[in-house]
């Protein structure tokens, strides 16, 4: 089982892959950083990101939107649930 941290560093190189334009905020990014309104992910940004998470972690999303992820905590907080 993964850590939260080690999830949270795995995110980051995924959020990274999703937009590489915006590798110095994503670096700085923490659990309250906010997909939309502090890194600017549009809704092709969280495609790749879901796509990446899915095939990094092993698992499909379930029928979800942008809006149920409005932190990377509440990222985190998913996967965490789906690794269990």
């Amino acid at each position: 089982m993964l850590t939260r941290t080690e999830i949270f560093e795995k995110l980051k190189e995924i959020l990274l892959f999703a937009d590489p334009k915006n590798r110095e905020m994503i670096e700085k990014s923490d659990e309250n950083t906010k997909l939309v309104a502090d890194l600017g992910f549009t809704s092709v940004s969280v495609l790749y990101m879901v796509i990446a998470i899915e095939e990094s972690f092993g698992f499909v999303f379930g029928d979800v939107s942008m809006n149920d992820f409005p932190t990377i905590g509440a990222v985190i907080d998913y996967i965490e649930a789906q690794l269990k």
